[in-house]
């Protein structure tokens, strides 16, 4: 599209146009497993492992969204990291932060580690600290746009700076700044990941995950580990993807500005501990996320009760939930509001003392805030913080 196109309009129109047969506004759902091809001649659909149309759409959308480059689509978020992480050659070394999704560590440390692919975790917020782990096998810096389950803004510029100076390429988990707010190519990233389960789909039915890259020799392995692997994401997935997208410019203002309120409110609250929210003042970091995110904060938060007593965090839990309003589970970014718990759900992979090292106490929790009325989403959290 003509690159003066302004983003929400993307949002609704990037990789798609109406059907050349029927003039159908919604895109293409192509189910099909294999395609006719001719004897002797190369064909562009040969078999949905490999291509499928529903797909391609759904790639170029994401690219678009990004501001240029390929994108590639995954059966999941932890799919497509461990993609990204295929590229990598024994002996490598991936430099990450010290807080990261629990998943993506358990994925390295179970799965790639033995393969003699090694990672080193760091502190993010200085060019020193970075720095100081760097070593000749260092391939990748790979980090979050917002750590997972704290929130702290990664500063992208400094970490622009480091990788251009090292000539080490960095990777951007922006699962929690999707293109609505943040673009990763804009710091210099040289690639972009994406659980598409989250922001981007935006409605709890698709499992699905990207990476959006500039780099075509990048992008080049990545398909071709797409089809050798087969971790590719359905084409019903695909196309409930591309319309979940359409709204994603509203639904991030919706849920940032419900989320704003409740972390003001929650922030106050004599029965609790902390919040931890980017759009509060006091929040860790909020001046870079004042300076790197757009159109509001996002809709997640966390905070800790002051009683960390298993019974008394149980009331609560089973309170919260007695309106119907809140619903305890894992995820985010979806119109239902969810309340989720890292200690076993996001982060339970970790030891007590990693654990401990971030921040994930047996009190905390993790809020995704949905689509439902700020004041009924409250009401929900008195009602369980009450009877504690």
């Amino acid at each position: 599209m003509n690159s003066t196109i302004r983003a929400e309009t993307l949002f609704v129109h990037a990789g798609e146009c109406p059907d050349s047969v029927t003039g159908a506004l919604a895109p293409t759902l192509i189910r099909t497993k294999t395609y006719k091809q001719q004897f002797g001649i190369k064909s562009k659909w040969e078999y949905s492992r490999g291509q499928n149309p529903t797909r391609t759409n759904l790639e170029e959308k994401l690219a678009a969204l990004e501001g240029g480059g390929y994108a590639t689509a995954f059966a999941s978020g932890l799919a497509a990291e461990a993609m990204l992480f295929l590229t990598l050659n024994p002996g490598d070394n991936i430099v990450i932060p010290r807080e990261v999704y629990g998943g993506t560590l358990r994925l390295l440390k179970n799965v790639f580690t033995p393969y003699n692919i090694s990672y080193t975790q760091c502190d993010f917020s200085s060019e020193k600290s970075i720095k100081k782990v760097i070593t000749a096998k260092t391939k990748y810096f790979f980090i979050e746009s917002l750590t997972n389950p704290s929130l702290t803004p990664i500063d992208l510029p400094l970490v622009q700076r480091v990788s251009q100076k090292a000539h080490i390429p960095f990777i951007a988990d922006m699962t929690f700044t999707p293109p609505c707010a943040t673009r990763a190519f804009d710091y210099g990233a040289h690639a972009i990941v994406h659980s598409l389960s989250k922001y981007l789909s935006g409605h709890n039915d698709v499992l699905g995950g990207a990476i959006i890259t500039q780099d075509n020799s990048l992008h080049g392995r990545l398909k071709f580990l797409q089809k050798t692997v087969g971790a590719v994401l359905s084409p019903d997935e695909c196309y409930r993807c591309i319309q979940g997208i359409k709204t994603l410019p509203l639904r991030w203002k919706q849920s940032s500005e419900s989320a704003q309120k409740i972390a003001e409110y929650l922030s106050t609250h004599k029965k609790i501990k902390r919040v931890l929210y980017p759009g509060l003042p006091q929040h860790r970091g909020h001046d870079i996320a004042r300076k790197q995110i757009q159109n509001g904060y996002g809709g997640v938060l966390s905070f800790e009760l002051k009683n960390e007593r298993s019974e008394r965090v149980a009331t609560f839990v089973k309170h919260a939930q007695a309106s119907g309003v809140i619903t305890y589970a894992e995820s985010l970014a979806s119109p239902e509001t969810l309340l989720a718990y890292p200690y076993t759900m996001s982060h339970g992979s970790l030891t007590d003392d990693e654990k401990k090292d971030i921040g994930i106490s047996r009190s905390f929790f993790r809020l995704s805030v949905g689509f439902e009325h700020f004041r009924d989403i409250l009401g929900a959290l008195e009602e369980g913080l009450k009877r504690i």
